[in-house]
């Protein structure tokens, strides 16, 4: 068997494996995969392809899942790149076979509150709220524009649905 159909066969399995070393490690996922676990699934954004996860040393934990990665899969299926961003230093771990990044590794510019979902640290739906509240007041962040409304949206009609704010 080829190396990409092998690698489509259990592409599945990636996110159950990044989830495990996730649960084992305590990093803290944020992003749209943090708010998707909070809020119900009638208020999920689509569904995402890649973990945005917090480190204190990104370049070592995207090193450290890749190794784990390759070796979950039996071969050298994935690889780390550093990601072009001007504010964070993003370290990507990659699909060598497709090409898709499939988690994101950076540093956390803030304390960030979290919460525990199936051993699995997330950012709290109440900190990504105001984060991207105050990003639509950002002049500088208006490419966010749409991701931050869509979410600032979602989560007032699962505060109006609760009964209570956050």
């Amino acid at each position: 068997m080829t190396k990409e159909k092998f690698f489509e066969r259990n592409k599945n399995l990636v996110n159950r494996f990044v989830r495990g070393r996730l649960a084992k490690t305590g990093r803290t996922v944020h992003g749209t995969r943090a708010t998707n676990a909070q809020l119900p699934r009638f208020l999920e954004r689509k569904p995402t392809v890649d973990w945005d996860v917090f480190a204190k040393n990104p370049k070592k934990a995207a090193m450290n899942m890749e190794k784990f990665l390759d070796k979950k899969f039996r071969g050298d299926f994935f690889d780390v790149r550093e990601g072009a961003t001007k504010r964070l230093k993003v370290h990507k771990v990659f699909s060598n076979v497709t090409g898709d990044t499939h988690v994101d590794f950076s540093i956390p510019d803030r304390k960030v509150p979290t919460v525990s979902k199936r051993s699995v640290r997330f950012a709290t739906l109440k900190d990504q709220f105001e984060k991207a509240k105050s990003n639509l007041k950002d002049p500088t962040k208006i490419f966010r524009t749409d991701k931050d409304r869509s979410l600032v949206r979602r989560v007032e009609k699962f505060e109006k649905l609760r009964g209570k704010k956050l």
